[in-house]
């Protein structure tokens, strides 16, 4: 996908589906999540449930086209802004050829021990901008 270094591929599921027949809206949220996991994963920065150091602030979605069954949702993944204590993902969402979805999520820098926001790791800002 253009633009986007990563790619993450999700199968849709037949619970994915609402009463009419293609994916609801609330499940391209976890489509997103799916997606940044996968992304975090890949860039070395989570191995564990407990290096997972941010917390999502904000999602936002654009709709672009319904999903269907039986297709799969092809999900890019890029960092787009870095602040202090946060930072920005951008994606993008393909099935069979057409774009389903544009969404991004601000993540903020978390100390769950502190239960308080922390700034951004240096290495987490060169890992997901590489």
């Amino acid at each position: 996908m253009e633009g986007f270094p990563f790619v993450y591929r999700e199968p849709v599921r037949f619970r994915d589906l609402d009463a009419m027949e293609h994916v609801n809206n609330a499940v391209f949220l976890t489509y997103l999540e799916e997606a940044r996991t996968a992304f975090l994963r890949e860039r070395g920065l989570v191995t564990r449930l407990e290096d997972l150091g941010m917390v999502v602030a904000r999602a936002e979605i654009d709709f672009r086209s319904t999903v269907a069954f039986g297709e799969t949702v092809d999900i890019g993944v890029r960092a787009s802004r870095f602040g202090t204590k946060s930072f920005e993902l951008e994606y993008r969402l393909e099935s069979a050829g057409r774009l389903a979805a544009e969404a991004k999520t601000v993540c903020v820098g978390f100390d769950y021990e502190t239960r308080s926001t922390v700034p951004v790791p240096e290495a987490w800002r060169k890992l997901l901008s590489g």
